[in-house]
């Protein structure tokens, strides 16, 4: 049985929240959004460069796999 017992906040989120008390424009909002998705691409980015280059694959394969139909049939039985 899990209880739901409450988190605390890491260092960089209480820095956060902090740092954003004060109430900013929708434009910031926006233009702050964008940073924080355009980071966390780039991670995403990084991480496949990297497995990408450790196992060797090539572009080919990856044309190759893109277009294999892997999903399980749906076959509803009713």
């Amino acid at each position: 049985m899990e209880t739901n017992q409450p988190t605390r906040l890491n260092a960089m989120q209480q820095y956060m929240l902090r740092l954003f008390e004060r109430e900013l424009p929708a434009s910031q909002e926006a233009e702050i959004k964008q940073l924080l998705a355009s980071y966390f691409s780039r991670l995403v980015d990084d991480e496949i460069d990297a497995l990408v280059s450790e196992r060797g694959i090539t572009a080919e394969q990856l044309e190759k796999d893109a277009a294999v139909h892997r999903r399980t049939p749906y076959n509803p039985k009713r």
